[in-house]
């Protein structure tokens, strides 16, 4: 049973990043917030189970992303998975440094930030220039997602910890 406890838990951030967070955010201000729980949890996953599940996780769910709630395919499904593979190339190393990891996923976020901004200004989506974009979405939800991130870290931590000792106990 534990080994649905992850998927279920990307799942329900998967539907709260898509639409219950939408009804919760202010509509008078110039600043967006983007809530990209998605990419906390894939980093989040990473560095505690590895690549491959990183990986996995990233591209299953960025291809849910893209078929729900975006009109061109692909752009989560690749940015999920390539953030999954790349940013965890260390993580034996910083598995149990707080602050490192938390850098690690803002990182993730920013480069995947920048890369959907950059990929929907080339195909001509979007038109805002860079520095609106800095000041209005990139910097609100980078605030937003750190401090998700540091919320669900150690509840986070805590079920990976269990999830892998139920693994552990099912493999005797």
């Amino acid at each position: 049973m534990s080994r649905f406890y992850i998927p279920g838990l990307v799942f329900v951030l998967l539907i709260v990043e898509g639409t219950l967070f939408q009804l919760m955010t202010p509509t008078h201000t110039d600043s967006v917030l983007v809530p990209r729980f998605l990419i906390v949890m894939v980093v989040l996953i990473g560095l505690h189970f590895g690549r491959q599940s990183s990986l996995f996780y990233g591209l299953a769910f960025g291809f849910c992303y893209d078929i729900v709630y975006t009109q061109l395919l692909g752009v989560y499904a690749f940015g999920l998975a390539f953030i999954g593979y790349f940013f965890i190339f260390f993580s034996k190393r910083i598995q149990d440094s707080l602050l490192i990891q938390l850098m690690l996923v803002l990182s993730a976020i920013l480069f995947f930030e920048y890369y959907q901004y950059g990929l929907y200004l080339l195909i001509g989506l979007t038109d805002l220039p860079a520095s609106t974009f800095a000041i209005e979405r990139l910097l609100p939800s980078l605030i937003l997602n750190s401090a998700f991130a540091i919320l669900i870290y150690y509840p986070a931590r805590k079920l990976f910890e269990h999830v892998k000792k139920q693994a552990n106990l099912r493999a005797r």
